[in-house]
């Protein structure tokens, strides 16, 4: 969907209301907005349907997956393999998140892994799967890992 047109305020706060509890019931939905439960409801799936919200998800630690250890991996490929490098990223497990990027990179991807042994293997992963060099950086400390929401 497009930069949210046709999108109103009671949308954008329906938005922002399951951004924070994606668990809400809709009676707390129709509370917080002032709408009736049936039109918060049909609201919520019209939001669905047009791709406003992509989906419902329990948000777990990585340190509790066994994952504590994340890094940054800048990868420089080739023009010619744009579309082939996110493919590529989608098969190693310990790719978190794969970005088309501007400047010197042409993708950064999110690697959590459990030691910097690991860490040495998905790096290497992600030379040979792609052909091409590649520059790390280790997450020391996450200060905080926000999802966006939308401003009302």
């Amino acid at each position: 969907m497009p930069r949210g047109e046709g999108l109103d305020r009671q949308d954008h706060r329906l938005l922002a209301l399951l951004a924070s509890d994606g668990r809400a019931k809709l009676s707390a939905l129709a509370e917080a907005t002032g709408l009736s439960v049936s039109t918060v409801q049909t609201r919520v799936r019209r939001l669905e349907e047009i791709g406003a919200i992509t989906g419902y998800r329990a948000l777990v630690s990585p340190e509790t997956l066994g994952c504590p250890l994340a890094a940054i991996v800048e990868i420089y490929a080739d023009p010619s393999l744009d579309e082939e490098v996110p493919l590529a990223m989608e098969r190693i497990s310990q790719v978190q998140s794969c970005w088309s990027v501007a400047g010197d990179a042409t993708h950064l991807v999110l690697v959590r892994v459990g030691d910097a042994q690991e860490l040495e293997q998905v790096i290497n992963q992600i030379r040979s799967a792609v052909h091409t060099r590649t520059r790390t950086t280790m997450v020391l400390r996450s200060h905080f890992d926000r999802v966006v929401a939308p401003k009302v």
